[in-house]
């Protein structure tokens, strides 16, 4: 018989959505809905790092091209939910 861990998937995608609340611009919650997958919500934190990097900013894309295919599913998402049609 297996374990089920979904309690404990649940607490933990919630402690990270109330981490990444405090790095950028969204609340736990619409961190919660726009990134459900604790997989998704660890590279929205990595963005978020390459971003505040103190790097210059030819640096920062370097880093965002070379880590778009990990990365480029949260971009869309993030570019799709702060650009939006009016």
């Amino acid at each position: 018989m297996g374990y089920n861990f979904s309690k404990e998937a649940k607490l933990t995608n919630a402690q990270l959505a109330g981490e990444l609340a405090k790095l950028g611009p969204l609340n736990e919650r619409e961190i919660a809905k726009l990134l459900p997958r604790k997989v998704d919500k660890r590279r929205f934190n990595e963005i978020i790092e390459i971003v505040n990097n103190a790097a210059s900013q030819q640096n920062k894309l370097v880093e965002l091209k070379d880590n778009f295919d990990e990365l480029g599913g949260v971009v869309l998402k993030l570019l799709i939910r702060f650009l939006k049609p009016l």
